[in-house]
């Protein structure tokens, strides 16, 4: 099960390096930063980045929750602290899990998705947002990024994923 951590933005990686070096190879399957792909014009052509997809944030699979949660308030209490609800430490909902898994490639990272508009409607051709185009809110054609609506511990969270809107008619 997706356990979240939260760090300070920016800290992602490293942290998720201090936690994948301090817990015990048996207590988790993987710890994880979430990115994405997206596009960004400089030097007067379009460059692909990878992304934080969630600033502040990173991903532990696990089944020992509590000795992530005790190993945490020990050794690395200045760095990470877990995502609670109330005062539990809980994974993300299995369908939650199972949403984000779907988006993502064998690196956690939510590739560039490729598309037309077609009478006001976003017809997605090419990549995760295939089979989710009614979770995309808003479109910035010219920075070929889709605000796009996620469920994380039951709530709707925006997002930034990248999208480029080949046509439009």
């Amino acid at each position: 099960m997706w356990y979240v951590l939260h760090t300070k933005a920016g800290d992602e990686e490293r942290c998720a390096d201090k936690c994948r070096n301090a817990f015990s190879v048996q207590t988790y399957h993987n710890i994880f930063v979430p990115r994405y792909i997206c596009m960004r014009r400089y030097q007067g052509k379009w460059n692909e980045e990878r992304k934080v997809l969630f600033p502040g944030y990173f991903f532990v699979d696990t089944e020992c929750p509590k000795d992530i949660e005790a190993m945490i308030t020990s050794t690395l209490s200045d760095l990470v602290s877990p995502v609670c609800v109330g005062r539990d430490f809980v994974p993300i909902y299995p369908e939650e899990q199972k949403f984000l898994d779907e988006l993502f490639d064998a690196d956690y990272t939510v590739p560039m998705s490729r598309g037309d508009i077609v009478s006001g409607r976003f017809e997605i051709y090419e990549g995760p947002l295939m089979d989710k185009p009614e979770h995309i809110c808003r479109v910035d054609r010219h920075k070929r990024l889709a605000e796009f609506t996620l469920p994380i511990h039951g709530e709707i969270r925006k997002i930034r994923l990248g999208l480029e809107i080949v046509n439009k008619s």
